[in-house]
């Protein structure tokens, strides 16, 4: 029931034959970069809040080979397409939403003084899109890795993070916060990562053998962040702030929150977001002392907080969610990511692992008529370029 998970060299291996088979010539850069998800503390990125994401065993895969100078032609696996992009239309959004991403990391590397000659490039990927597990940052670092890898120039770690979260939001038009590309580029084997989002330091969270299972499971419901509920989840938490006078949610605490009683909806927005950044601090200290029922009650509550007061999840999540935590073994689960569908985390005893997602995906097809894919995760390290054959 658990899907099995393709190896790196094996995406690898794809991505270069499709490069052989698109340009005639032998992959001569590659590069790559996992997925993630969040462990807690979602939609507090964009508010200087905490959050706990780590790097997944899941990735995206890139290679390239010379093409005809002054075009990009990209070929995705996972899409079943092949695109091209002029270069001097460089900076002009493509038609394709999917190329943006591509598209927005060559165009503010350019801005930077490094200029991409014309690419065969292909794209292999073990990261579902669409759900929540972040294929948009892995493609996004897999490519500006490569481009590095390809021009000989390097950008320092924030500047590689700065460049593909200019890409996203300028480019794909959705305003992310930094934590996907900061976590895709900076983490570490057997590392959970606890993200200040304020002053963009970072220290790893030991999440190794010694933990229990992560469990992903699909909804099947394929959010689209950039179609306006998500900017106007940030817009609600600007102007939150603004009526509290603070420069972001960060600096309310739960008491401050009454001065919001008159804006009901705003409310709940912030009561979200100050709670969520408490629950994140709770869950760095469930997890340094191996209190893994409170680390569960805790991504629980972090669903609810997600359903009730932000407004974020979907009936397929929520049941998703309502299974988990009926199965013993489970000590707790929650949608992760951005919202409005993709994927349920679980946490869940590792000797229950296959029993569970056995008994989750039987539930949820007779319920919702389509069996979930099921995923167990590790934490993976960041996005590098591949240097040699693996």
């Amino acid at each position: 029931m658990i899907e099995s998970n393709p190896s790196l060299a094996s995406l690898i291996d794809s991505a270069s034959v499709a490069v052989a088979e698109l340009s005639g010539q032998t992959a001569r850069w590659q590069a790559a970069a996992p997925g993630r998800v969040n462990l807690i503390g979602e939609h507090t990125d964009y508010n200087l809040g905490w959050v706990l994401p780590m790097a997944i065993d899941r990735y995206t895969a890139i290679a390239a080979a010379p093409g005809v100078p002054g075009q990009i032609r990209v070929r995705s696996l996972a899409m079943a397409e092949e695109r091209s992009l002029s270069l001097d239309q460089l900076h002009t959004p493509h038609c394709d939403v999917w190329m943006r991403y591509v598209q927005g990391v060559i165009a503010q590397y350019d801005r930077r003084g490094v200029c991409c000659l014309g690419l065969d490039v292909a794209v292999a990927s073990s990261i579902p899109p669409g759900g929540g597990l972040s294929s948009s940052a892995a493609l996004e670092l897999a490519t500006a890795h490569l481009l590095e890898a390809v021009t000989g120039q390097t950008l320092t770690p924030t500047e590689r993070i700065q460049v593909c979260v200019q890409a996203e939001r300028e480019m794909a038009g959705v305003p992310c916060g930094i934590m996907d590309q900061t976590v895709v580029e900076l983490a570490e084997s057997g590392q959970a990562l606890l993200l200040d989002c304020a002053d963009q330091t970072a220290r790893p969270v030991p999440f190794d053998s010694q933990a229990p299972a992560l469990l992903v499971i699909q909804s099947g419901v394929s959010h689209a962040l950039a179609e306006g509920a998500y900017a106007q989840r940030r817009a609600d938490c600007e102007q939150a702030s603004a009526e509290l006078g603070v420069k972001s949610l960060r600096d309310v605490s739960l008491d401050q929150l009454a001065g919001l009683k008159a804006a009901p909806l705003l409310h709940q927005r912030a009561t979200h977001v100050v709670s969520e950044n408490q629950r994140v601090c709770d869950a760095v200290a469930a997890i340094d002392q191996g209190q893994w029922d409170r680390m569960g009650a805790l991504m629980t509550r972090s669903h609810e907080s997600l359903r009730d007061d932000y407004e974020v999840s979907c009936p397929e999540l929520d049941l998703l969610v309502e299974l988990a935590t009926a199965e013993r073994g489970v000590y707790g689960a929650r949608m992760t990511g951005g919202g409005f569908g993709g994927c349920v985390i679980v946490l869940v005893e590792t000797d229950q692992l296959e029993a569970v997602a056995h008994s989750i995906s039987d539930q949820y097809e007779d319920r919702i008529g389509w069996a979930p894919g099921c995923y167990r995760v590790q934490a993976g390290a960041g996005a590098r370029e591949i240097c040699t054959a693996l």
